[in-house]
């Protein structure tokens, strides 16, 4: 039987802060280990956010707020 897996919610989304603009950099220039979430429109001229993340993954716990729609309880298909 099919099941319906939601990734855990990362928490309240009071409880995390919106990382700093003085780590945006050009998302040409990101590295590895840190978002990579772009902020404003997708151009070739793209800024990405920059803050540090946690090991293999795209977003810092801030932008994965916005990125993934936490899990509604009751709600299982």
């Amino acid at each position: 039987m099919n099941q319906l897996f939601r990734l855990p919610q990362i928490g309240e989304a009071d409880a995390i802060a919106e990382p700093s603009a003085d780590l945006r950099v050009p998302f040409a220039q990101s590295g590895a280990f840190v978002c990579k979430f772009i902020i404003g429109e997708p151009s070739d001229q793209a800024v990405c956010c920059g803050a540090p993340v946690a090991d293999g993954k795209s977003w810092c716990a801030y932008h994965r707020r916005v990125v993934f729609e936490p899990a509604r309880p009751g709600r299982v298909r």
